[in-house]
């Protein structure tokens, strides 16, 4: 059985007729780490199908009598950089095992069941996780369940915020699709990064009325952007000294960018003061 795969958000959308429109979805942090599962009595095997060697010896302790697929994420307790990461679950079986991986489980799929809606796989994976009692299997907890999509927005705000990577949406009736990319299982994910040129500011409303609201970027073709995301000591420090942001290179990251040279959602990450305007995207 291959995985099944995520739908951007915004794809969705873009439809005439989006069809997410009125589903309820559980809401969950994406995480920075290997897709991984593991089959009854069988090795902890990657996206690709194919088993991880550098977990052989966490995969004996993974004893579960359930016939079925636990799907995780992969993670390391001691490194949280991808890349590292990367090497270190890459290793081969000459190599050490990978001693601080560990599980984030979200899903679980009894043998034959794929047509189990969503909610009791996951009622079903927090039983097993429970009955495993191993400190390296932890549930994926639940950011929460909504239906409308500014809820959903509101919430990958705030992980954004945080330096999280993004959300994943499970529609909470939908059965298991393998290999399938549809509205039952969507994402929200910044996809681009760009080094852009502030240029200005705006005023900011509500929160932030009489302060920064959002600082207008360019890139070198010249397009400009309007970019939120920034702190609050940010917002007070550069609306009362715009010279210390104003002609600043700033890392910018977005859903996407458009044919017309637009950006989907862009937000401010980070100033780059190791770069200057001539190394603009």
């Amino acid at each position: 059985m291959i995985p099944q795969l995520a739908l951007h958000l915004y794809k969705e959308e873009e439809k005439k007729k989006p069809r997410h429109h009125g589903h309820t979805y559980a809401m969950f942090e994406k995480y920075d780490g290997w897709y991984g599962y593991r089959d009854t009595n069988s090795p902890i095997c990657s996206r690709q199908c194919r088993e991880i060697p550098s977990l052989a010896k966490f995969s004996k302790e993974l004893m579960f009598t359930v016939r079925g697929r636990l799907i995780f994420e992969i993670l390391l307790s001691d490194i949280d950089d991808f890349h590292t990461m990367n090497g270190v679950l890459n290793r081969s079986k000459g190599e050490c095992e990978a001693k601080t991986a560990y599980l984030r489980v979200h899903d679980f799929i009894p043998l034959g069941c794929e047509e189990m809606p969503f909610f009791e796989r996951y009622e079903s994976a927090c039983k097993m996780v429970y009955a495993m009692n191993n400190p390296r299997v932890i549930m994926a907890p639940k950011i929460g369940v909504h239906h409308r999509p500014e809820v959903w927005k509101n919430c990958v705000d705030q992980i954004w915020y945080n330096g999280g990577e993004g959300i994943i949406l499970k529609r909470t009736d939908a059965p298991y699709s393998p290999g399938k990319r549809t509205f039952d299982l969507m994402k929200i994910k910044e996809e681009v990064t760009l080094d852009l040129v502030v240029i200005d500011m705006a005023i900011g409303e509500g929160k932030y009325a009489d302060t920064l609201g959002s600082l207008i970027v360019s890139d070198k073709s010249g397009n400009h952007h309007n970019v939120s995301g920034m702190s609050d000591p940010e917002r007070f420090e550069w609306w009362d000294c715009p010279a210390k942001i104003i002609g600043k290179v700033v890392e910018v990251k977005a859903m996407k960018k458009l044919k017309d040279g637009t950006l989907r959602e862009p937000r401010f990450k980070a100033v780059r003061f190791d770069k200057t305007v001539q190394d603009i995207d």
